[in-house]
């Protein structure tokens, strides 16, 4: 009523306008001037005013029921003289005229990886997110789940945020035919050569109780078997141990030999990847002469199997082990070399080039006591000015606490015994830990990270003390994370996520995640990821995704293979290997799994059916006022039309000669 009002204006101020025009014009030209007049204040008042028009509707609706229906590759294998498939579509049918029956609109999908993914893969959570952007789901009463359970979800989360009961359909019946399955396979990513490798295979058994074989395979030689006893349900862990005599990556499987009346052979092996690496890492001590700090630092190399260690004494120029001269292997570079002075160290100049050599090609150093000038460039102390040594306590600084492989001492800073201590200067872009407790509060502890590798100088001796005075061998454990980070050749190590070893179908996504051991880091740069195929072929080069504080990337390689990756972030590097293995995820997924279609049941307050007797409540009709709001001045039509008023009145009144 409102805007009729408002209309009464425009239109009277547009008559008292063209009351008396000069010249004069016919009435029916005059209507028209009027009535363009009248629309064009009619309009600005309407700006001016604001309005909104306001709409609603009735609308009775019918409650929808969503029957979602499994179309991936483990539909169709053989159940109960035909496929699974069939057999839940004989539950679904029925059902589905039921829902209809009692006024429900059902509506049909089908589903594998999501609505329109592939069906290599089961995804229900993906699904539920595909159909919420097809359905208003407040007029849904229920979803009916038609599928075998075997799904690829990390986290069903959803199934409570959607509200809607899951209905599920499974069979209830136990199958008579024997089964006997390898689940899973713990084993680690890498192997060292001519040392044993441990691979623990998870095996169990449906409707069978006795005696089985297992094997295990290295690329295609059967190299261990052992016989075991199941029973049915149950799964047990055989570990089989094997020593690899050469490097590279290697396939592997588990198998178990079928039993006579066994039909389903697509979950008796299962395949893996494992990488061999050369020998152990080779850490090498140089000292000036026998002593303590020599002895606990060669103690705690030897408490890690993963390195070997090697003590060299320079004495008047030479390298001696023992009483006999020798001389560096030009061959494998160490991971570590661990420096002990106590003022005597003279090295020739073929040791120092080894070692500058042997930094510059990746390996950490640590260095106690009296810094060297001909290491200057490699170290991250020099010798200061102050040419006597001191006796004092360490401190830490808080920049210490950024650095996990220091919280031992840390922990026992006050109650460490009294250190030889050698004045020195931190050299450039190192960052100092510890200092000394003299009034110049020296630098005792100093780190430095290049693009090659890392450092880290000690200008204290005698630190082997605090291993007698603590009883949780805080030296052995520092001196031991020491070594594993100085072993890490790249700064800020970026971490690479994800399996060795995939089947046709499994959803290759791998992952990286900035950290080092000691410390995180942050990504700061877009990583880009490069595949290749076992003979150096690229097959992708993309950018990865950021997700989160990690970046990830799924690869569609799907044939059979070895692969091997690198990304690239910033200019750090980080790679691995993977396998995809002939047979596809699905081939594995047998029957039913009930517990978790009961599970999706139990989590969205639906129902587990075994059969088509269920019959449902009579559909309550949806009673929905919808409402819409028009804002008439915040459309464009609104002052297109304006326009065109004023354009045609200015055009007309030209035309016909008014003023």
């Amino acid at each position: 009523m409102q805007y009729l009002i408002a209309l009464v204006f425009p239109v009277l101020l547009a008559l008292y306008y063209y009351l008396h025009p000069q010249p004069e014009i016919s009435k029916n030209r005059r209507i028209l001037l009027v009535s363009l007049r009248s629309l064009m204040l009619y309009i600005l008042v309407l700006l001016i005013i604001s309005p909104i028009l306001h709409f609603q509707r009735h609308r009775r609706i019918a409650p929808k029921v969503l029957f979602l229906t499994d179309n991936s590759a483990s539909m169709d294998l053989e159940f109960r003289g035909g496929a699974k498939g069939a057999f839940l579509k004989g539950i679904a049918e029925p059902m589905r005229e039921k829902y209809r029956d009692a006024g429900y609109d059902v509506q049909d999908y089908t589903f594998a990886d999501g609505l329109q993914g592939a069906k290599d893969n089961s995804l229900l959570a993906k699904t539920f997110e595909d159909l919420s952007a097809k359905e208003r789901l407040d007029e849904v009463a229920a979803i009916v789940l038609a599928s075998d359970g075997w799904l690829r979800d990390e986290e069903l989360g959803i199934i409570n945020r959607l509200g809607i009961p899951v209905h599920t359909l499974a069979d209830s019946s136990a199958q008579s035919i024997p089964d006997l399955e390898v689940s899973a396979i713990d084993a680690n990513r890498y192997a060292y050569r001519n040392e044993p490798t441990v691979f623990r295979a998870r095996v169990k058994a449906s409707n069978y109780s006795g005696p089985a074989t297992l094997n295990l395979f290295i690329g295609q030689s059967r190299v261990a078997a052992q016989n075991v006893n199941l029973e049915p349900d149950t799964e047990i862990a055989v570990d089989f141990t094997h020593r690899f005599t050469n490097v590279g990556f290697f396939n592997y499987r588990v198998e178990m030999q079928p039993l006579d009346k066994e039909k389903r052979l697509g979950n008796n092996n299962l395949p893996g990847a494992i990488e061999v690496l050369a020998e152990k890492e080779h850490i090498l001590v140089f000292s000036d002469s026998p002593a303590w700090d020599n002895k606990f630092i060669i103690d705690a190399i030897a408490s890690n199997p993963r390195w070997d260690s090697k003590a060299y004494q320079i004495k008047d120029g030479k390298l001696l082990q023992g009483e006999k001269p020798v001389s560096l292997e030009s061959g494998a570079m160490p991971a570590v070399i661990v420096m002990i002075n106590n003022g005597k160290l003279r090295p020739d100049a073929a040791t120092i080039a080894y070692i500058k050599n042997a930094v510059n090609r990746g390996a950490g150093i640590l260095y106690q006591g009296l810094p060297l000038a001909e290491l200057a460039d490699i170290l991250p102390i020099t010798r200061s000015n102050i040419l006597n040594p001191y006796q004092g306590f360490v401190t830490t600084l808080n920049a210490a606490t950024k650095y996990q492989m220091l919280s031992d001492l840390i922990r026992d800073a006050a109650k460490l015994p009294p250190m030889d201590y050698y004045y020195v200067t931190p050299t450039k872009n190192s960052e100092v830990l510890a200092t000394m407790n003299n009034p110049q509060n020296s630098p005792a502890i100093v780190i430095a990270q290049g693009a090659k590798g890392r450092s880290l100088g000690m200008s204290i001796l005698n630190l082997w003390r605090w291993q007698l005075q603590s009883p949780e061998g805080g030296y052995q454990k520092m001196m031991v994370n020491i070594l594993t980070w100085l072993s890490n050749k790249a700064l800020g190590a970026y971490s690479a996520i994800y399996k060795s070893s995939y089947l046709q179908g499994e959803e290759i996504r791998i992952r990286l995640r900035a950290e080092d051991e000691i410390r995180g880091t942050d990504l700061d740069g877009n990583p880009q990821i490069t595949i290749y195929n076992e003979d150096g072929k690229e097959l992708t080069r993309d950018f990865m995704t950021r997700e989160g504080s990690e970046y990830s990337f799924v690869s569609d390689i799907s044939e059979p293979g070895q692969y091997r990756f690198e990304i690239n972030e910033a200019g750090k590097k980080s790679g691995g290997r993977f396998l995809i293995s002939k047979g596809k995820v699905e081939d594995r997924d047998f029957d039913f799994n009930l517990p978790l279609l009961q599970y999706i049941s139990s989590e969205s307050r639906g129902k587990t059916m075994f059969d088509a007797a269920y019959s449902p409540v009579p559909a309550q009709i949806i009673e929905r006022i919808e409402s819409r709001d028009l804002p008439l001045y915040k459309k464009w039509y609104v002052l297109s039309l304006f326009i065109l008023a004023f354009c045609l009145e200015l055009y007309l009144r030209r035309r016909w000669g008014l003023l």
